[in-house]
């Protein structure tokens, strides 16, 4: 059996769920458990694969054991009868009426995109643990309230239509669909199922009075609910803080309107927006009663979960309130418009023609040879949710080959941000370009079997790499436990087994794969430390070991080379009952066998997190660089004999 043995980790990692090992499930007590006939571990698992998205805002209040008890009882009645969990969110209205200072235009931009990417990911990793699956349904609330903002009935199409196609284009339909106020109210018996922009714009007004009329309240007392109910204070002052900005350019401050007046004004409309959300709440609960409901404003989670639709470290969690920014290390941070635009550190990229996201400023996006591109004329770099670039010409139909990219730029990007997905480039399945490229990158390093692994279904003709050449789902690893060599240590002569990992992996897809199976996935550890639960306890450091090889003492977290970030070094246990190849045990030195095996769970469900884990479709052509020291990898099954190929190369 392979051993690796690993140093401490942080103790609090036992609370994330480890996919993909349905007869296992951790627990909030971090005790391995059989899953029960009753499937209450799997109703437990799902709510805290919702619970990771919550929305976390100072002061922002635990869900109680009365509310986690309803929640679960929605999700068990699915579980149940084996049903996907449904789950809905009034979200998506439109963009801010501030283009000005706050968003970038009136249409999707990068930030809705994150924000359907991240939702989108909350669903399949209810699917990893769960077949059935998850489906969202997003309810647009655009018609409710766009008239008191001033927003045009034809602005809330175009946004709503915009944000579905992007759905679709970006496979997000999968897991995700909408409703419109339409379906949840009737107006006429023969209005089409499918709208139009002219048929729909004519009957905005008529479906907000039938819905006010249907669901509307008069008795209700708006300022007597502020003072009453916490749920409908802290929207109030949601309401108050960003209207504040989304009217400055609809209802200017000035010689006829003070900012007094401007006060008054904002703090009326923000009643009337509770008046109508109020009704809007009791619409949806009628439409979708049998659906878990997710809102994106904070609450007591009484009969709500509150999430937030950004991966940032900001309080800006919704796309339609602000811009997104990206750092060179893939993390994301939002703000106003104005913040990024008044700062030399961050540049402007545009997609399709209009404005999408900043990023940090850095010549390594300039990737043609000679510094002739300037990241946006004739190559595009943009960046893929939750990590990683995808590069790209812009002119999609030209055919820049690949020896036109700058590798010293290629090679300093991907230790910053990795995986590089280089897609629409010429040469990049010839064999011999394919070669060149490597060396042009850095110095490659041969392993037993050749410099070039051809990566496809061999069977049990694997040339003694595990399942590396099977169809089975492979275990989080980084290449150090694979490659080793023997040192002598130059004070007391005694030999010891190092680990030697390449510093770099390339790889080209000789074919197109399927687009539902046989994923590469890569962790960055820049996700991975932001995700890690903090424990100043913890000194940190995994060693490895493949074979009949034993290794110990390699650091957990071992400072990157160039940019000197913690970077994780750790193997998935991966025990016989899930390969039919060689297994590999995994511990931690200096623990006990239980608290071992806690930890290494609760590593490996960080590694599969969908905030954390990047899952690769491969196209025909496709060439990726991951720096082997910031990213970890794996791949999922797929289909054995499908046409799946990919060329490897390591080099450091």
């Amino acid at each position: 059996m392979a051993t690796t043995t690993l140093t401490t980790v942080p103790a609090t990692l036992e609370h994330h769920v480890l996919p993909h090992t349905s007869s296992l499930v951790v627990t909030e007590h971090g005790h391995h458990d059989k899953l029960t006939a009753a499937s209450t571990e799997a109703d437990s698992r799902i709510l805290a694969i919702i619970e990771r998205y919550r929305l976390l805002r100072l002061g922002h209040p635990d869900i109680s054991p009365e509310s986690n008890a309803r929640f679960l009882e929605q999700i068990a009645a699915s579980v149940s009868n084996g049903q996907p969990i449904r789950m809905c969110l009034p979200a998506f209205p439109f963009k801010s009426p501030n283009s000005v200072t706050k968003v970038l235009g009136r249409l999707p931009d990068k930030a809705e995109e994150f924000a359907l990417a991240h939702l989108h990911g909350m669903c399949a990793a209810i699917q990893d643990i769960y077949s059935p699956g998850a489906k969202l349904t997003i309810i647009s609330d655009g018609l409710v309230y766009n008239d008191l903002l001033g927003v045009s009935d034809r602005d809330v199409w175009a946004y709503g239509t915009a944000l579905r196609s992007l759905c679709i284009e970006k496979g997000f339909s999968r897991h995700i669909d909408f409703a419109r106020l339409k379906d949840l109210v009737q107006i006429r018996e023969d209005l089409p199922d499918e709208l139009d922009e002219i048929v729909y714009v004519c009957n905005a007004s008529n479906f907000r009075h039938a819905f006010l009329t249907k669901f509307g309240d008069e008795k209700l007392d708006v300022s007597c609910r502020i003072e009453e109910d916490d749920d409908t204070c802290m929207t109030y002052r949601g309401y108050i803080r960003f209207l504040s900005t989304d009217l400055l350019n609809v209802y200017p401050t000035g010689p006829g309107r003070s900012k007094s007046q401007y006060k008054k004004g904002i703090e009326c409309i923000a009643k009337y927006m509770l008046y109508r959300g109020d009704a809007f709440a009791r619409a949806v609960k009628e439409t979708f009663s049998d659906q878990l409901r997710l809102s994106i404003h904070p609450s007591m989670f009484e009969n709500k979960i509150s999430i937030g639709l950004l991966p940032t470290d900001t309080s800006f969690t919704t796309p339609w309130h602000c811009t997104i920014a990206f750092r060179l290390d893939g993390t994301t941070t939002t703000g106003h418009r104005e913040l990024f635009e008044n700062d030399d550190a961050w540049e402007l990229v545009h997609e399709n023609g209009r404005p999408s996201f900043f990023r940090e400023r850095s010549d390594l996006y300039s990737l043609l040879s000679g510094g002739s591109d300037d990241g946006q004329c004739r190559v595009s770099v943009n960046p893929t949710y939750p990590a990683g670039l995808l590069v790209r010409p812009a002119d999609k139909s030209s055919r820049i080959p690949i020896g036109d990219i700058d590798s010293a730029k290629l090679r300093r990007l991907a230790e910053h941000n990795s995986p590089v997905v280089l897609r629409g480039f010429a040469g990049t399945t010839d064999r011999d370009r394919f070669v060149a490229k490597a060396h042009e990158l850095g110095v490659p390093t041969p392993w037993k079997f050749g410099l070039v692994l051809e990566v496809k279904d061999e069977g049990a003709s694997t040339q003694g790499l595990n399942n590396v050449l099977s169809a089975e789902w492979m275990p989080w690893h980084y290449d150090g436990l694979f490659k080793t060599e023997t040192r002598t240590d130059p004070v007391d002569g005694t030999e010891r087994v190092v680990s030697t990992p390449p510093k770099f992996q390339m790889f080209t897809s000789i074919e197109n794969s399927p687009k539902d199976t046989g994923f590469t996935l890569f962790a960055s550890s820049s996700l991975i430390t932001k995700y890690l639960p903090p424990d100043p306890t913890a000194p940190g450091g995994p060693t490895g070991g493949f074979g009949n090889l034993q290794l110990t003492d390699l650091p957990l977290f071992a400072d990157h080379p160039t940019t000197g970030r913690p970077c994780l070094r750790f193997h998935e246990p991966w025990p016989q009952s899930r390969t039919r190849f060689q297994p590999t045990s995994i511990t931690i030195e200096g623990r006990e066998p239980q608290d071992s095996e806690r930890i290494c769970a609760g590593l490996s469900g960080l590694l599969h997190d969908r905030r954390v884990a990047y899952y690769h479709a491969w196209e025909k052509g496709d060439f990726l660089v991951s720096d082997n020291i910031l990213a970890l990898h794996t791949r999922s099954d797929f289909t054995a004999g499908c046409s799946r190929e990919l060329w490897r190369i390591h080099f450091d």
